[in-house]
């Protein structure tokens, strides 16, 4: 094992099970280390957000940002219940495909689809995994997570990763993502988030025929699903 990583979740062990405000001494002598040293880690970890050092006294807690490492509670088996009557409602407004996807690194994948009864509709995969770019869901993904949108930004040119940055930040001020026939000709999609504990941990989406499912109706299927969660 390295001994640095090793060491720094030693050091983060100790601080949760020890009050979460504890001194640098008390550390370095219930860890063998050199007060130095456990200076330099907690510097580290102080400069990356997931430990803070008290007002009052010089002591350090673990930051809540490291709440943002545990996935470990999140339902991901219950998505499908507690989502499927929001898109059987989704559905049955808009007469239109509705469909709930969740991230897969840089790519998702389809979890669950509704279909309207008309018999001009959108088909859908489920199981495989698609790209980000280009798409309504991919764009909600791409504008909660920094990390994503910098490794699909590769590549492109200085103007189009300005434009992408515009998109993004209009993507987090709205609350969901419009696909005009980017993704495929005469298609157009909405996308909106979909939170748990203030993680985004899925995207509900709405596609159908671009001269059917145009910008105005999109922007009405959202206000109704917010109304509903």
């Amino acid at each position: 094992m390295i001994q640095s990583l090793k060491r720094t979740f030693d050091i983060l062990e100790y601080i949760a099970a020890n009050g979460n405000l504890v001194r640098v001494i008390d550390i370095a002598q219930a860890l063998g280390l050199q007060k130095t040293t456990v200076h330099n880690f907690l510097s580290g970890l102080k400069e990356l957000g997931y430990v803070e050092q008290d007002e009052l006294t010089p002591r350090y807690r673990i930051a809540a940002k490291i709440n943002q490492l545990d996935f470990s509670d999140t339902p991901y088996y219950e998505l499908r219940n507690n989502l499927k009557p929001v898109m059987e409602r989704l559905t049955v407004e808009s007469n239109e495909t509705s469909f709930m996807a969740i991230q897969m690194g840089s790519y998702f994948r389809y979890e669950w689809i509704c279909q309207p009864s008309r018999s001009l509709r959108i088909m859908l995969e489920l199981g495989r995994e698609y790209e980000m770019r280009h798409t309504a869901i991919g764009k909600v993904f791409m504008a909660y997570s920094p990390h994503l949108t910098n490794n699909i930004y590769k590549g492109l040119t200085a103007n189009e990763i300005i434009a992408q940055d515009k998109e993004m930040q209009e993507i987090l001020v709205k609350g969901y993502a419009l696909d005009l026939e980017e993704y495929e000709k005469e298609l157009n999609c909405v996308a909106i988030p979909y939170f748990y504990k203030n993680r985004l941990i899925s995207v509900i989406g709405l596609s159908g025929p671009a001269h059917r499912f145009d910008k105005n109706k999109m922007e009405t299927m959202v206000e109704t699903f917010k109304g509903l969660i």
